[in-house]
This record gives C-alpha cells, sequence and structure tokens, in this order.
C-alpha cells in the first residue's frame, strides 16, 4: 500500500475524490450540482488550492479529505522540502548568512553536524495538513484556534507537521497573534478568490486560486530555518 493509499485510508472523505477541478466540474455538470451552494463554493476553492500546493509549493501524495466527518482537515499529503533546501543551497552562494535555529529540521539530515536523532527525509517526512476558508471575512484568532485543536486531536508529531490555514483573505492582526502563539508549524496561505463570469461548469472560465501571500508562525520559521522558505514562497506570490 503506498503513502497515498495509506491517506486515503486513515482520513477517508465522506464525499467523491476526484483528481483536479476540471474533473470535480465535470461531475458537478452531470450531477446538476447547484453552484450557487456554499459546498459547490468550498469544495472548489478546495480543489484549486490543491492544485496550488501540488504545482508551486512541492506538496505530493495530496488527498482531498473534506466533508462532514473531516475531522478538521480538508486536504492532506506530504511537502517535499528538497526542492526548497537545494534552492537554498544556491542562494547560499551571496554570502548572506541565514540564522539557523536549533529546532530546524536541517539538523536532522544526514550531512549536518549535530545529525540529531531521528533522521528526517526532506522529500518523504514532512506531512502536510490543510484547511481551506472560502469566506468572505478575515480569518481570526477563533478560527485559528481551532487549527490546533485539529493537530492536538489527530495527535501528528510536531516536527514532522506542517498545517496550513488556506483563504482568500489574509489573518487578522489577532489572528496571527494566535498563530505565533502555536507550538506547531503553521502557515497562512492566501489564495485570490474564485470567479467566473459565464459557464460555471466550465474550468477555462474561472478565475483566481493564485498565491498571493504567505506567513510563517514563529515555530514554522524556526523549524524551516535554513531553508530561506519566506523568500523562496515570496518569490511565488502574485503580488510581487
Amino acid at each position: 500500500m503506498n503513502c497515498c493509499q495509506l491517506l486515503l485510508k486513515r482520513y477517508y472523505s465522506s464525499s467523491q475524490v476526484f483528481a483536479d477541478v476540471a474533473r470535480y466540474l465535470i461531475y458537478c455538470k452531470l450531477s446538476e450540482v447547484n453552484t450557487n451552494s456554499t459546498v459547490f463554493r468550498g469544495t472548489l476553492y478546495e480543489y484549486y488550492v490543491k492544485n496550488l500546493l501540488e504545482t508551486k509549493l512541492h506538496a505530493k501524495y495530496m488527498v482531498r479529505c473534506g466533508g462532514s466527518y473531516d475531522n478538521g482537515i480538508d486536504i492532506i499529503g506530504k511537502w517535499d522540502l528538497l526542492p526548497f533546501y537545494q534552492e537554498s543551497l544556491r542562494l547560499s552562494r551571496d554570502g548572506t548568512e541565514q540564522k539557523l535555529y536549533t529546532s530546524s529540521l536541517l539538523h536532522h539530515l544526514p550531512n549536518s553536524s549535530l545529525q540529531k536523532r531521528p533522521p528526517i527525509s526532506l522529500s518523504n517526512d514532512v506531512h502536510l495538513v490543510v484547511q481551506c476558508k472560502n469566506t468572505k471575512k478575515r480569518p481570526g484568532a477563533a478560527e485559528v484556534r481551532q487549527l490546533s485543536g485539529v493537530l492536538e486531536y489527530h495527535k501528528f508529531h510536531k516536527k514532522r507537521t506542517v498545517m496550513m490555514m488556506v483563504s482568500p483573505h489574509p489573518l487578522t492582526l489577532q489572528g496571527i497573534s494566535q498563530l505565533n502563539k502555536s507550538s506547531y508549524s503553521m502557515v497562512n496561505l492566501v489564495a485570490s478568490p474564485l470567479s467566473n463570469a459565464s459557464d460555471e461548469y466550465d474550468y477555462e472560465h474561472w478565475k483566481g486560486g493564485d498565491l498571493m501571500s504567505v506567513y510563517l508562525n514563529r515555530t514554522a520559521t524556526k523549524v524551516l530555518s535554513g531553508l530561506r522558505m519566506e523568500q523562496q514562497l515570496s518569490q511565488l506570490t502574485k503580488s510581487r
């Protein structure tokens, strides 16, 4: 059983699983799904986020498990940090010194001078847990506290897990403050709102779902230190 199958077994979906946005829209057209419903809009946003993470942020084995029984998780998979590590080595040639915190994942690499245990594979050992908030207002402290509850409920390994909250709008100041209190690595991504002026069943007519901004909490900044993540992720944003 491969990694994807294991994830599906543990975090099952209460709805059908589709490979991408286009296939989901085909299903909606055939089933005459109400495109004005919050369920349709929320699910569509989740598929756009899944695509964004896979194509821009090197996420893999991503499974959408949103639904009535998702236990707070909309998407789960692995975050392949190896490409970011390789790029960080290239960027380090400019001579700019990067602070490496003691909690950095890089200390768990075989070639690290500290060689902390257990060894961690940047390509296969980092879990990515995603919650999407397709709302018209900025998420606040209450939504962030919910994220912490989700991680505690599922008992994810703190060192090997990154939680992402993805929404069309950035966190409030209270939300950012709450995010920074968490002992888990948390990241807030802003993926632009979706819009369609004509055929809502046609993938080609949809716009949005672009990465607009990224915010890492203090724990994530330390755990991912040495990878130049903020620099690399900011280069992927459309707002640049």
